[in-house]
């Protein structure tokens, strides 16, 4: 299967379903902020095509050899294409392939589009070739009988969509576009745990502030991009309220991360949600998708990662595949409220671990396919660093060796045994 997160695919069951129609208001929407590659997929089955790819003008062209890629460059309402450069698209491209050749036709046609370029196509049967970042299958009102070529790739479909009276059941602002790729808004809300002491820090971690705002405020603005529904998990006197969000004590207060789930996942309104701490601010937003789309049939999806060989403090090499440590991450996972009683169970007999759920409930384990953007900020000296990465001191910086540290107020900031003068407004720049 040919990956390409950047790119949408819009199917449908069958003819007048409003493909092209949902495809043009879906450009117009965001190729205001991105250039946008508009592309038809036409199959062609015994000379016959699946989507003539005219409006009823009768303009599809037999043509010679296994496909052929056309480029659309007079915009028209006459037309698929010449209404996608109506719309805005920046580029618009046909692919005409007769289906023993759709991999090969696909294959040349993305060679023509930059790797991360944004791309919204309509073609159903592309799916049989093709993962795209979202797949949209659009159908009729009323009971017409499903193409063929349809109910095939129909199990792939993330969301299927009714048209009626030129309109749909999903919304264009369900259909993302984040860090290059599609997705569609999931059916979950988040919640975000800020309940801890902050024992190691010294101070409290949800207010550290990042590029001007409050590390919690980081992570609640980068969750509003793919969820509705956001929520936090707090001591109720906390000084959280700028953040405009639901904030829902603990049952009990002081008895970590897991009585934080149990209290608040109840209050939460979608039955499925994706739980972080206010520490790990840098989300990978595709990934958390991806956890989302990977809960169907589980009680929790678990992300994990599988750790290096140590002996002592001394890294010894990659260990071989099965034996090395594994290490979770259950404050950055999805929780259906199914956990809910278990973790109650847990917490009535004198347990505290989220792990304990494991062995109760029906678990998905995920790997993290990239660990280096999921950290927790713990102390100063991570903070700092982090701080650095992104560029963004607001107050001020001092360094020694290999660390900085942001000014909390002018004057003098500590590291270790250092204690140096604070330079006011100092930005850093961000590590290549």
């Amino acid at each position: 299967m040919i990956q390409k997160k950047s790119l949408i695919l819009i199917g449908g069951s069958g003819r007048n379903v409003g493909k092209t129609l949902f495809a043009c208001r879906l450009i117009g929407r965001h190729s205001r902020e991105r250039a946008v590659t508009g592309i038809k997929i036409t199959v062609v089955d015994s000379a016959v095509a699946e989507d003539a790819g005219r409006s009823g003008s009768g303009g599809y062209r037999a043509f010679d050899g296994p496909f052929q890629i056309l480029e659309e460059t007079a915009p028209s309402p006459d037309t698929d294409t010449g209404r996608m450069l109506e719309a805005g698209a920046r580029r618009v491209l046909w692919l005409k392939a007769k289906r023993d050749h759709l991999r090969a036709g696909i294959e040349a046609l993305l060679g023509l589009i930059p790797d991360k370029a944004c791309c919204i196509a309509e073609g159903t049967s592309a799916r049989t070739v093709i993962e795209p970042g979202a797949f949209l299958i659009l159908r009729g009102e009323g009971a017409a009988a499903m193409k063929d070529s349809c109910a095939a790739v129909l199990p792939f479909a993330d969301r299927v969509a009714r048209f009626r009276d030129r309109a749909w059941d999903v919304r264009l602002e369900d259909c993302l576009y984040v860090e290059d790729e599609w997705m569609l808004r999931p059916d979950a809300g988040a919640l975000i745990l800020a309940g801890g002491g902050s024992r190691r820090m010294g101070r409290d971690k949800a207010l550290l502030p990042l590029g001007g705002k409050p590390m919690i405020a980081v992570v609640a603005d980068q969750l509003k991009a793919l969820f509705e529904e956001i929520a936090v998990s707090a001591d109720p006197r906390s000084t959280l309220d700028f953040l405009g969000l639901p904030i829902f004590p603990d049952l009990e207060p002081g008895q970590g991360p897991l009585m934080a789930i149990a209290s608040s996942l109840p209050r939460m309104t979608h039955e499925l949600n994706f739980v972080t701490a206010c520490d790990i601010p840098r989300l990978n937003l595709p990934f958390v998708n991806r956890l989302v789309k990977s809960a169907l049939g589980c009680d929790l999806v678990l992300p994990y990662y599988d750790g290096d060989m140590y002996l002592g403090d001394t890294f010894s090499g990659t260990c071989p595949p099965g034996t090395c440590p594994r290490f979770y991450e259950p404050l950055h996972a999805v929780y259906r409220k199914s956990v809910v009683p278990e973790a109650r169970r847990i917490l009535a007999a004198g347990g505290r671990s989220i792990l304990d759920l494991l062995g109760r409930i029906k678990v998905n384990r995920v790997e993290i396919p990239d660990r280096g953007w999921i950290r927790n900020i713990n102390t100063e000296e991570e903070y700092a660093e982090l701080a650095a990465e992104m560029g963004k001191y607001e107050m001020g910086t001092c360094t020694t060796g290999t660390h900085s540290l942001a000014c909390a107020e002018m004057g003098t900031c500590t590291l270790g045994t250092h204690s140096l003068a604070c330079v006011p407004k100092v930005r850093v720049p961000p590590r290549k």
